[in-house]
């Protein structure tokens, strides 16, 4: 008899408990955004099916969109590269500068360009540009990829590049597209 009480009691629990958790709920405490044409908020989105962000997002790069930048002619000033293993240049205008750094002195031909200075080898180069137009002052953006072409002629060296571009270290937007080319006596 206590068995067939007790079985009787269990069933009444466990069909309440489903009872109660399955009743239908309302809305009235629930959290809900307010909005400031509600009258009782203090802005946000007043179209739900429009979502817009609200707050801060934290970001590694003051810049904030593409740019490209052409090196070369009257104002890019270039360093003496007798025995040196990078080509630099730098407007005298903007102070933008480039350097594309190889692992030995460059000879004439086509060479790769990485994305670290670690990845340099032969038949690659590294390309570096500081303060590049239309980005902050004071960054410096790095090549993913592309090649350039140098020239040997006597004691100059150039090395031509056409629309190489170069991230931010860490990040893959924005970037910065180079043209042109270094060149040095």
């Amino acid at each position: 008899m206590k068995k067939i009480i007790l079985s009787a009691l269990s069933i009444i629990a466990l069909g309440s408990i489903v009872f109660i958790s399955c009743a239908k709920k309302t809305d009235d405490n629930a959290i809900t955004p307010k909005y400031a044409v509600d009258g009782a908020g203090t802005g946000g989105n007043t179209q739900t099916t429009n979502v817009t962000t609200t707050g801060t997002v934290a970001t590694t790069s003051a810049a904030n969109q593409n740019s490209s930048m052409s090196v070369g002619g009257g104002l890019w000033n270039s360093a003496g590269c007798s025995g040196q293993l990078c080509l630099t240049s730098t407007n005298s205008s903007s102070g933008a500068s480039i350097s594309i750094c190889f692992s030995a002195v460059p000879v004439a031909g086509t060479y790769q360009l990485v994305s670290t200075a670690a990845a340099n080898g032969t038949g690659k180069a590294f390309m570096t540009v500081s303060n590049p137009t239309g980005q902050p002052t004071g960054t410096t953006w790095y090549s993913s990829g592309g090649t350039v072409t140098v020239v040997v002629s006597g004691p100059s060296i150039t090395a031509s590049f056409n629309n190489i571009t170069c991230f931010q270290a860490g990040s893959i937007f924005p970037s910065v597209a180079v043209s042109g080319q270094v060149g040095c006596i």
